[in-house]
């Protein structure tokens, strides 16, 4: 809701010791009109001043304006079946998932660069729980910038199911490969960033379908945070109750990466022992 400043609203604030009357013949205000476009002048002040601050405290919180993005996942299975309580990727120890970019859009190689950089960063970002209100101060959890990484940590941990850990890159334009990522220019009449499709084989999964809306309006800071969100349901996990979770339905961008949490599920996940469901413990 819009804030009317009113002329009463300037003499209390500014000029506490005078009254109303006092105020409007000493600036000159002999009729209504007058009054009203002093009115009208404060409106435009204050909408332009609250609007300037917003967007610079946005920016000194995030350094990049870059808001909240939707997220669709679906699941498709082979056989019918009309409900999955969980599902991997069953491959031999040492398998790489084989990932296509399809790039229609005709986006430069740099944005391609982001993609592969979010499959196959090992990158761990180490951060005192308190900053995200996670926990107490002293205690640290391990984030981290690419799946590859995620993955080789949560493989430390022995599954029934091996977790896939590394990453093949293809050249086709085909939908060759086990996840198709595909960049499109056009938006989403739903109004998603990204959209994430899996078919499934029992519970198993045997292909992935991955679609970037709108990817040249994207920043690299947004184009980055939509693949990682969206190859985590390509590695198999659903979406998060947790509203800052990287898989949250929500994209929230305050801190956008793979988080122990993260981890943990896709562990639950291939140890297939579960109801698909797994609860972080920070």
């Amino acid at each position: 809701m819009l804030y009317r400043p009113s002329l009463d609203f300037l003499c209390n604030f500014s000029l506490r010791k005078y009254d109303d009357s006092k105020i409007k013949r000493m600036l000159g205000f002999k009729n209504n009109r007058n009054i009203l476009f002093l009115e009208i002048a404060i409106l435009l002040f204050f909408s332009a001043y609250f609007f300037s601050v917003s967007q610079a405290m946005e920016e000194e919180f995030i350094g990049d304006p870059i808001g909240m993005f939707n997220s669709a996942y679906s699941i498709e299975n082979l056989r019918g079946d009309t409900q999955v309580l969980y599902k991997y990727w069953s491959l031999e120890n040492g398998n790489a998932l084989k990932v296509n970019i399809i790039n229609p859009a005709s986006i430069p190689s740099d944005k391609i660069d982001i993609i592969k950089y979010v499959l196959l960063s090992t990158k761990k970002i180490h951060v005192e729980d308190s900053l995200l209100d996670r926990g107490p101060n002293g205690s640290f959890s391990d984030y981290y910038e690419g799946w590859k990484g995620a993955l080789q940590a949560a493989a430390l941990k022995e599954t029934k199911y091996p977790i896939p850990t590394d990453f093949q890159i293809v050249d086709s334009k085909t939908s060759e490969g086990d996840i198709v990522i595909i960049l499109s220019n056009v938006k989403d009449s739903s109004g998603n960033t990204g959209y994430a499709k899996s078919v499934l084989e029992g519970n198993k999964i045997v292909k992935s379908f991955i679609t970037i809306y709108d990817v040249r309006s994207l920043s690299d800071n947004q184009l980055e945070t939509i693949a990682r969100h969206e190859l985590g349901h390509a590695i198999g996990l659903a979406h998060s109750t947790a509203n800052e979770d990287l898989m949250a339905p929500v994209i929230d961008m305050t801190f956008p990466y793979i988080s122990e949490c993260n981890v943990e599920a896709v562990v639950d996940l291939y140890n297939a022992d579960s109801d698909g469901s797994t609860t972080c413990k920070k």
